[in-house]
């Protein structure tokens, strides 16, 4: 199946987008000697299994030590930004990594991770996290059929889009696999930005069509109307500081977002 240029695959479990994706415009980037760590996920092969990504910034040498804590009481250090790690069930954890440069200057970010089986014999499945940070309700929704089991795992936590965030900041994101036809994910918010928010920043490993009609891995999407499928926004309401999106996506494949 092929949506405009997001091509749809299967993807093993696990997640962090959103969303993939979600609602951003563009901020200063951190200065050297303010430094920041990020961190997000990547689907990785096998059930429970999670590919974290860190990513930094404002550091005044490059980050050579990322020490990981996954929070089921296990811990890794490695000299590269990611790590992949099993988890022992399905729930919700608070992974962490501290990046360190070489000339001891160190960041840590913290995410809060959740992972979910759906209902067998179901033929839509609906997750979510709640009350994350600023993050009120990340949720996924989407059909699911009775040959494999569907799976869906929700991220929130501190990371940067390129091409759209211009720092790091609050993201959400997902991975699924199971899923049948396009995922609903909806994500309310709040937000100190009185015009950010009409910005949906957005990443995949799968090219997309973005706002501008380039066909690219990270930048702004555009509205459903006007696109030629998902991943897309349907929909924005904001009242005050108050943000929701609802966002189309295809399946099988990580996405990360921020707002």
């Amino acid at each position: 199946m092929r949506v405009g240029m997001h091509r749809v695959g299967r993807c093993a479990s696990v997640a962090a987008v959103v969303v993939g994706a979600v609602v951003v415009g563009a901020m200063p980037v951190g200065a050297s000697g303010n430094p920041k760590a990020g961190l997000s996920i990547n689907a990785a092969q096998g059930e429970l299994t999670v590919t974290l990504v860190a990513r930094s910034s404002g550091f005044s040498s490059a980050v050579d030590s990322y020490a990981w804590t996954f929070g089921d009481g296990q811990r890794e250090t490695t000299s590269t930004p990611t790590v992949t790690h099993t988890y022992p069930a399905a729930s919700t954890f608070s992974p962490s990594v501290t990046e360190t440069d070489s000339t001891d200057d160190r960041a840590t970010a913290m995410g809060t991770l959740g992972l979910f089986d759906c209902p067998a014999a179901a033929t839509q499945c609906s997750e979510s996290l709640t009350n994350v940070g600023t993050v009120q309700l990340l949720q996924v929704a989407g059909p699911v059929g009775s040959s494999s089991p569907a799976r869906v795992d929700l991220f929130v936590g501190p990371f940067r889009i390129p091409n759209c965030q211009g720092m790091i900041a609050t993201v959400a994101g997902l991975t699924d696999s199971g899923f049948t036809g396009s995922l609903t994910v909806t994500l309310q918010y709040t937000t100190s930005r009185s015009n950010g928010f009409t910005t949906t920043c957005f990443s995949s490993p799968v090219a997309f069509v973005n706002a501008a009609g380039r066909t690219v891995h990270n930048g702004a999407l555009p509205m459903c109307q006007s696109a030629a499928g998902p991943p897309c926004v349907q929909s924005i309401q904001h009242s005050g500081s108050d943000v929701t999106k609802v966002l189309l996506i295809p399946p099988g494949d990580p996405k990360v977002g921020a707002p």
